[in-house]
């Protein structure tokens, strides 16, 4: 049922949109006015709960990208934490013990 909603939706607004489109080209004063005024009576927009793009609601598309965003944010905070914990260990290589006992002793 939903998905008929929108169907019928999009062909309204399309049939609106051709109609304003249309009426723009041929710039006959009359006709470029009703559409003006068409297009922004006549357009339906459905309640966000009902949207569907491919099948899928709009609000979970949203959800989706927020999850991707996530994720990249994870892979890239993981790989940072990764480079610091290495270079800490490259450090800790180099340096004797001996004057990391100290440092630690003086700082």
């Amino acid at each position: 049922m939903i998905r008929l909603l929108n169907w019928f939706n999009r062909t309204w607004n399309k049939s609106v949109f051709k109609f304003h489109d249309v009426a723009t080209r041929t710039n006959i004063n009359f006709m470029v006015k009703l559409s003006i005024w068409a297009h922004d009576k006549l357009i339906w927009e459905l309640p966000e709960r009902l949207q569907l793009i491919s099948g899928i609601p709009v609000s979970e598309h949203r959800l989706m990208q927020e999850l991707e965003v996530t994720r990249h944010q994870m892979r890239y905070f993981m790989d940072y934490a990764e480079e610091l914990q290495n270079e800490l260990f490259r450090i800790q290589e180099e340096t004797p013990e001996s004057e990391l006992v100290a440092a630690s002793i003086d700082g």
